[in-house]
């Protein structure tokens, strides 16, 4: 986590100057080396290197992932592809509880090499995005690949898109250099969008996830009568499967119900939690509702993956102008995971001198504060384009643009992109 607090440096020095793409292969081939590093490691300071080697690897990813998606996407797709990287965040997430207990330390490395690989070697036949082509002037190469995102559209839709694409980054005042910290407070609207994704990755850090991922096994020790690593297992799978509900969930409903829905959820299922773990811890027999625990934090896994697991990381990827993206995404990437290595790093801490229960319910707390925030704060960019949504948070009118017209698919498609 402190390396993933380090990371999002490195993503927006990549974002800028070699583009979405190649950052992404650059991701998978840290998470690579860093994996091989830790099946020779010598010592304990070479495994301590590599993982922290491995945060700036996820953070790269964390950073250009909503981006790339955000900016390759049609904007009827753009929230459900946004809100699908939960799926395979939770798969991965799977596998590791799955196979861990079964595994020698080398297996579980190489197993869990693969998806690296596999990542870096079919990131090369994907298109870089349009909106990146289109800053760094390849607007030839920004019309080959969004035809080709698009299906193979004529080039008088792809010519429109792009020629909205174009106003956007305009509009933004991109000047093809680096942008800095100074640009995103001199904007309003950049100024809104940086503290709204700031306060949900902020509660969405303090709704207590890395601690329920990382001591799951620990926690069921603590409740006793279930085997721990079965009850991980079955915290893995409650994710991968809630996790696959959520895009369907975005297309229906939009950011709001559903992180709405899921911080009353989080509440609920912390406070339960703490009123158990508060009798165990008082000396009370609690061996009448042993199975309390697992049902809590599977209600608490479920309604997060539906809700703050994968949306923040979404409206992240919407909601700033295109010139001082790479670089907000960044700070808010970096703030997110500085937050994670706190609550992982002293949660042990507040369990030992304060007990297991105040920690939920100091967890559930901020999940009440999270209900209210949505409610409250934030706004709806349910099927608004991305240059709309900038009107929204600079207060303007918002100004609709027509859609693309449908165009039939051209003919023996291969051939002519051939």
């Amino acid at each position: 986590m402190l390396g993933a607090a380090t990371g999002p440096v490195v993503a927006g020095l990549l974002l800028n100057n070699v583009g979405r793409k190649k950052t992404l292969i650059t991701s998978a081939a840290l998470h690579l080396l860093s994996w091989i590093g830790l099946g020779f490691a010598p010592s304990l300071e070479v495994i301590y290197l590599c993982r922290f080697i491995q945060g700036v690897a996820v953070a790269i990813a964390f950073t250009a992932v909503p981006m790339y998606v955000g900016e390759i996407a049609e904007r009827k797709l753009r929230a459900v592809l946004a809100s699908s990287s939960e799926v395979f965040l939770a798969l991965g997430y799977m596998m590791e509880y799955a196979v861990g207990p079964y595994l020698s330390y080398v297996w579980l490395i190489v197993v869990s090499s693969i998806m690296p690989i596999l990542t870096f070697v079919l990131f090369f036949f994907v298109p870089e995005s349009p909106h990146f082509l289109l800053q760094a002037g390849n607007k030839n190469k920004a019309m080959k690949d969004l035809r080709w995102l698009r299906g193979n559209v004529s080039v008088t839709a792809a010519k429109r898109e792009i020629a909205m694409i174009q106003a956007s980054i305009e509009q933004g005042l991109h000047t093809g250099q680096r942008s800095t910290f100074h640009d995103i407070l001199s904007s309003p609207g950049s100024v809104k969008a940086m503290w709204l994704s700031c306060g949900l990755m902020f509660l969405q850090q303090f709704s207590g996830i890395n601690v329920v991922l990382f001591y799951a096994q620990q926690i069921f020790d603590k409740a006793g009568n279930l085997p721990s690593e079965y009850c991980a297992m079955t915290v893995g799978a409650v994710q991968l499967i809630s996790a696959s509900f959520t895009p369907a969930l975005v297309k229906r409903f939009g950011f709001k119900t559903p992180l709405a829905v899921s911080a009353l959820g989080m509440t609920i299922a912390h406070a339960i939690l703490g009123i158990f773990f508060f009798f165990e811890e008082t000396g009370n027999d609690v061996s009448a509702v042993y199975w309390l625990p697992v049902t809590c934090l599977m209600l608490y896994i479920h309604v997060y993956c539906i809700g703050f697991g994968p949306l923040p990381w979404a409206f992240l990827g919407e909601i700033f102008p295109p010139n001082v993206k790479e670089t907000a995404s960044g700070c808010v990437t970096s703030f997110s995971f500085f937050l994670a290595f706190i609550i992982t790093k002293f949660y042990p801490n507040v369990d030992e001198k304060l007990g297991t229960f105040t920690a939920f319910w100091i967890f559930s707390g901020f999940c009440i504060l999270a209900f209210n925030f949505v409610i409250f704060l934030m706004p709806n960019t349910r099927g608004l384009s991305l240059p709309e949504i900038q009107d929204l948070l600079n207060g303007r009118p918002i100004t609709r643009l027509d859609k693309i017209p449908e165009e039939p698919t051209v003919k023996n498609a291969g051939t002519n992109l051939i």
